[in-house]
């Protein structure tokens, strides 16, 4: 038997300085955050102190409630410290992803105007310095004490302040706590608001899901500019009171030893990991990860098959979530209760519905839009003037499509931007993919809508062979012709060697169009 979802009544607010400093004095000593590559770790005790000292430094420099505190930097302990630190104090952390180019970089800091930025010194700041009047300030040598660094940086100046005094916390539960941005599918991403309230609810939602506790060791390899990883790994550590171990980027050679040296009991996964460990699989026998409970896996929809593959190659449970960034956890499985296929139960106090045309609620089994309004939503969003547009209390469309069965599962079908309306029928690429995959020697496929006089649109399907394999178009049409109607069947299929994704994996169905209309300009080019 699982535990009862939580109500929203249930879920108490505590803030940032509550949790770390219970953590801190139920378990001092305990390793809550281990970087990998920086082979170092910071303790419960350590981070309490630290951030302290931080607090301190903040309220000298007058940082109050909603003053917005950028961090650039890759994954790192001085990320991590700086991410739990700013929220302690009470101040807005803002993240960037330092791997986007300069310009985009240089655009995303004008329209956060943050008080002060903190970065690492290796990043080139030169072009971006210019956007923001800020305060800048490099990271300097990181120790863990704060008390030897001499080199005029963060952690120099942290050693002025005594690690032992507890400053006061500027902030409520209905500031902003956190500002990130949407990996999106233009140069503008939507800049996401959510405060300390909305990000305590996420917390409690995912702690609730894993079962987390003080013993579990979470790991993390994704960029911790992403909303993903503080809504599923980030925040709940502060609930549960466990550990993150977290690398810089992902290595699928290093997966498993990772999973094993650090003991990991719950691992984070994205369909992109998952599809290259079927593609490419590792010699690791079954059973062999010992102290591994489950992967999770979300950002991006995870075929059927390909989820079940997974399971019965590598003996490793597959946890489906279903989020985003300016909705929190819009529906997950629980440890003890998933089903394959199912994205699992609609969140706490997610109060999701699925819509029909007109926004009309529909019944359970039918396909439509997925709404949902509760306290996991964001309270703001940060548009391209920096203008700030309210969005608390109203409902949330997310975009997806799914249905809820009879037992309250959810299922996602697609995207409603991506259908493809042929003949006046609503097709959704996704369950293309989804049949697509099913054979035997397909590692991917990504469905899309082309021109078509007759019938407004047709399907292009581009399909990527399982490594070592030989796969043909005709391969895929007649497997098409055995389990698709007619009307849905690709009028081309293309055997490719890679599908185009975003920087968070999922696919990107624009670029795969724009690649079959250059390929057919061309084509009528060499017909002249």
């Amino acid at each position: 038997m699982i535990d009862t979802v939580p109500t929203i009544s249930e879920v108490r607010y505590r803030s940032v300085l509550d949790m770390i400093r219970e953590h801190a004095r139920n378990a001092p000593e305990q390793t809550c955050l281990v970087s990998i590559d920086q082979n170092n770790s910071l303790t419960w005790r350590q981070l309490y102190h630290l951030t302290n000292k931080l607090s301190a430094w903040l309220h000298e420099m007058h940082v109050v409630s909603n003053d917005r505190v950028l961090v650039l930097s890759n994954n790192s302990l001085e990320n991590l410290f700086l991410y739990f630190g700013i929220q302690r104090h009470g101040a807005t952390f803002c993240a960037v992803n330092v791997d986007i180019n300069a310009n985009h970089m240089a655009e995303l800091v004008r329209r956060l105007e943050p008080k002060i930025v903190l970065y690492e010194d290796n990043l080139d700041i030169e072009k971006i310095a210019s956007f923001s009047a800020g305060t800048w300030v490099p990271f300097g040598t990181f120790e863990a004490t704060g008390n030897t660094a001499s080199d005029n940086g963060l952690f120099e100046l942290l050693s002025n302040f005594d690690e032992y005094t507890e400053p006061e916390e500027v902030s409520t539960e209905t500031d902003d706590a956190v500002i990130c941005f949407t990996s999106g599918t233009t140069d503008s991403p939507k800049g996401v608001i959510h405060s300390f309230g909305n990000y305590n609810f996420i917390g409690a939602q995912t702690a609730y899901l894993w079962g987390l506790s003080s013993e579990d060791r979470v790991l993390e390899y994704r960029s911790f500019s992403w909303s993903s990883s503080h809504q599923i790994v980030l925040q709940p550590l502060l609930v549960g009171g466990g550990c993150v171990v977290f690398a810089a980027k992902f290595s699928t050679s290093q997966l498993f030893s990772w999973i094993r040296d650090y003991q990991i009991t719950k691992a984070i996964g994205i369909p992109t990991v998952i599809n290259m460990l079927l593609d490419r699989p590792i010699d690791e026998e079954t059973g062999s990860l010992k102290t591994l409970e489950f992967m999770s896996c979300s950002t991006a929809p995870l075929m059927e098959e390909q989820h079940r593959r997974f399971e019965q190659l590598y003996g490793i449970n597959l946890i489906q979530h279903y989020g985003m960034s300016e909705g929190g956890t819009v529906a997950g499985n629980h440890h003890l209760d998933r089903r394959i296929g199912s994205v699992g139960k609609p969140g706490i106090g997610q109060n999701l519905k699925i819509l029909g045309e007109g926004g009309t609620e529909l019944p359970l089994g039918e396909e439509g839009e997925i709404e949902i309004g509760g306290p996991q939503n964001a309270t703001s969003l940060l548009e391209s003037d920096g203008s700030i547009v309210p969005v608390r209390g109203k409902r949330l469309k997310t975009g997806d499509l799914g249905r809820l069965d009879e037992s309250g599962y959810l299922r996602i079908t697609g995207r409603a931007k991506d259908l493809i309306i042929r003949g006046g029928v609503n097709i959704a690429p996704l369950e293309i993919d989804t049949v697509v995959s099913k054979h035997p020697l397909v590692g991917e496929a990504c469905t899309v809508g082309i021109p078509d006089p007759i019938y407004g649109e047709a399907l292009v399907c581009y399909v990527v062979a399982r490594a070592g394999k030989t796969l043909l178009a005709a391969d895929i049409d007649g497997h098409c012709k055995k389990f698709l109607p007619d009307f849905k069947h690709p009028k081309q299929i293309f055997i490719t060697d890679k599908i185009a994704k975003n920087q968070r994996g999922k696919v990107d169905r624009n670029s795969m169009k724009r690649r079959w209309v250059e390929a057919e300009q061309k084509r009528k080019k060499d017909d002249q």
